[in-house]
């Protein structure tokens, strides 16, 4: 299970991007890198354009009229410069950086899996090359999401591990911490996962409260609810279901005077088909069985707990027949 990177975030955890290097900290040639290439005007001007065009400010009505149609309008004319310029096999690695987080961008916006792949060959070996490099924190992070959806959880595995000792504030490592977990139960490898899950629920319960650091809380706690069931541990799963179920946080909507604060639990985010995403996508059978399970042994009215069984059953019996099918 993956948080979309298009779900709005608030203004905290912005910050903590910003601060923790996924802003480029970077430095324009001087005039003896021109003198010695004078192509590398033109680059660094391209680069400064594309940033621009990537990084352009999301706050305003306006931009919430327009939606992602004007984020797509602009992604779009970045790919095409950058397309142009052949910025692929660019000597500057910054192209190469900016072109593979255009692509996974595009790819969120549209739902195009073809674009996966070149996010991966663009951006690998440029990040093997240029490892200590500012740009290769933001190229990680589109990286370990094309992996991701392409069902890479090795790959994703060692991106993460390369990724979240870069990010320097907590704040912006939860997240991360919480789907490095997830390639790890996927691999199989459920003590990590278990150990991770945990980290990322303590340092959740360190950061102030924002309806960010609460979803994320809210995730991981399906995930170790999930890994616990994996790892033979029934009761202690649902009993993290159960919590999990009945978090809950406000979170604004809106701007300015029309702005309206609704409630959000855990039962709603792992419901949430928008921006959560499960690779394979009946993953999600599992998460929705031990909700529905927990809910089921919490209800008090018996006909409701046997309509919640019942519901449960059903998730159990997708997830064993699509697993099957697939021969997982």
């Amino acid at each position: 299970m993956k948080p979309s990177h298009f779900v709005a975030i608030d203004a905290a955890l912005a910050g903590a991007l910003l601060a923790c290097g996924l802003a480029h900290a970077d430095t324009p040639p001087s005039i003896w890198d021109i003198a010695r290439d004078p192509e590398e005007r033109g680059r660094w001007a391209l680069h400064v354009r594309v940033e621009r065009l990537i990084h352009a400010p999301s706050e305003g009505e306006s931009q919430l009229l327009e939606g992602r149609r004007d984020e797509e309008l602009r992604l779009e004319a970045a790919r095409a410069m950058l397309e142009e310029a052949d910025a692929a096999h660019s000597p500057d690695v910054r192209l190469r950086f900016d072109l593979g987080v255009v692509y996974e961008q595009l790819a969120t916006l549209q739902g195009r899996s073809d674009l996966h792949p070149k996010v991966i060959d663009v951006l690998a070996p440029a990040v093997a090359a240029f490892p200590a490099h500012p740009g290769a924190t933001e190229a990680l992070d589109a990286l370990v999401y094309a992996y991701a959806k392409l069902d890479r959880p090795r790959d994703e595995l060692a991106a993460w591990r390369a990724y979240i000792p870069r990010l320097l504030d907590d704040r912006a490592r939860v997240g991360p911490l919480m789907n490095m977990g997830e390639a790890q139960m996927r691999l199989g490898l459920m003590d990590d996962a278990l150990a991770t899950f945990r980290r990322g629920l303590r340092l959740c319960e360190t950061l102030p409260n924002s309806s960010s650091v609460n979803a994320t809380y809210a995730l991981t706690l399906w995930d170790l609810a999930v890994a616990l069931d994996r790892t033979g541990d029934p009761a202690a799963a649902i009993e993290t279901a159960d919590k999990a179920n009945g978090w809950t946080w406000s979170q604004a909507f809106g701007l300015g005077p029309a702005q309206t604060a609704r409630t959000i639990t855990g039962w709603d985010v792992i419901r949430d088909d928008t921006d959560v995403f499960f690779i394979p996508d009946w993953e999600r059978a599992w998460y929705l069985a031990l909700s529905t399970a927990a809910a089921a042994r919490a209800a008090e009215d018996p006909h409701e707990a046997a309509h919640l069984w019942g519901e449960a059953e059903g998730h159990w019996a997708l997830y064993v027949s699509r697993s099957e099918a697939e021969g997982s």
